[in-house]
């Protein structure tokens, strides 16, 4: 996978902390099952993982970190 030739929407999907993907339903275990955020999940960061996700976009690229809050 290169990360420069993914979208924002696939870029985001891999870079959400795993404490937020709901468990697997049991009679779902074993099978290929993906969840896909979209606009409608709502979730609380702390600041470490907010710092993870930079990290991680960071590592990817600077072409892929926006700018958060205001630039002097």
């Amino acid at each position: 996978m290169h990360l420069f030739k993914l979208s924002n929407e696939q870029l985001t999907q891999l870079l959400i902390p795993k404490r937020f993907v709901p468990p697997i339903p049991p009679e779902l275990e074993g099978k290929n099952l993906e969840y896909v955020f979209d606009s409608s999940d709502k979730f609380e960061l702390t600041y470490d993982e907010l710092l993870e996700i930079i990290s991680k976009a960071r590592s990817a690229g600077p072409r892929l970190i926006p700018v958060i809050g205001t630039v002097s």
